[in-house]
């Protein structure tokens, strides 16, 4: 039997709003959208053509139990909460990402010793960016010469 990774699924509190930050933040486009009764589920692609998608959810008014972001702030301390920590994206332009990603005020934690920062979405959603050919990309730790 054999499994594929094919989506992360986020819950969003403002769909347009959203759909701008990764459009112009990861390039992200919108594949299909799917209607779910009041939820409309929206997946996205990147320029590389991925079989993986980003799943935005947007139910409409359901800003107060709506638990997006949660958890993605216990990697930067608040261990209360459970759930996603943070998702990751390669830059082929490392460089221009983090200017782009500086100049648009997303910027939450640059960690220059291990070449990598993270960013932050609408909904306080942490997405990690790195170099391509980053050693977490590798086997044990060792850089592509890709």
């Amino acid at each position: 039997m054999e499994y594929r990774l094919v989506h992360n699924c986020i819950k969003v509190r403002d769909l347009a709003r959203s759909l701008d930050f990764y459009a112009r933040a990861l390039h992200l486009h919108e594949k299909r959208r799917v209607q779910c009764g009041p939820v409309t589920l929206v997946y996205l692609g990147d320029e590389a053509g991925s079989e993986h998608e980003l799943e935005l959810n947007y139910r409409p008014g359901a800003d107060g139990g709506h638990e997006s972001g949660a958890g993605s702030a216990a990697a930067f301390g608040d261990t209360g909460n459970a759930g996603s920590t943070h998702f990751a994206f390669v830059a082929d332009d490392y460089e221009s990402a983090l200017a782009e990603h500086r100049a648009m005020g997303c910027v939450l934690l640059e960690n220059e010793a291990n070449n990598i920062y993270f960013i932050k979405d609408p909904d306080g959603y942490i997405i990690e960016i790195m170099p391509k050919g980053h050693f977490s990309m590798t086997e044990r730790g060792k850089f592509d010469e890709d």
